[in-house]
């Protein structure tokens, strides 16, 4: 059943507007300086996502390690798991030892021997055999298609195997 609505509505929502016509002429200069007004205040601000970020926290930024290195990565805002099965907004490290980053848009390489594919949602990988001298990693979390994540989450670390002695 639909019920009428009263006549004073109708004039309710007329008469502002008739108004506002009736008015109007010049005020479109005040309309714009105070939607310019409002524009330089500060908008109120909206809770942010957490920004996504990845830390190498093991070894230590420029430390002397042996040949066989555990690296060990900690992510803040993001799960990190397996790409088995893709779950959208999740994403899985990858690690480049003393290889330069390939594009960021770009699938990431996976038949290169110094890009570790971390696929199976681990957060540290212990590198063995490593050559004595100054060594670079670069931590990278993709999604579960391997693409890195949009704007990118990288860390870098520089560290240094000893001799054997």
């Amino acid at each position: 059943m639909r019920f009428p609505r009263p006549r004073w509505i109708h004039v309710a929502l007329i008469a502002p507007l008739s108004l506002a016509i009736a008015c109007g002429g010049g005020e479109q200069a005040e309309d714009a300086e105070m939607a310019e007004g409002m524009a330089a205040e500060p908008a109120e601000e909206m809770p942010a996502e957490p920004a996504v970020t990845v830390r190498i926290t093991q070894p230590e930024e420029g430390a002397t390690v042996g040949p066989d290195v555990l690296v060990v990565m900690e992510t803040e805002g993001i799960e990190i798991v397996s790409i088995t099965p893709p779950v959208v907004g999740t994403g899985h490290h990858h690690l480049y030892v003393d290889v330069d980053l390939t594009p960021l848009s770009d699938m990431i390489p996976q038949n290169d021997p110094q890009i570790i594919h971390m696929g199976d949602g681990s957060t540290e990988r212990m590198l063995e055999g490593l050559a004595p001298g100054e060594h670079r990693l670069i931590a990278v979390v993709a999604n579960p298609a391997h693409i890195p994540l949009d704007p990118p989450v990288v860390d870098t670390l520089h560290f240094t195997v000893a001799n054997e002695q």
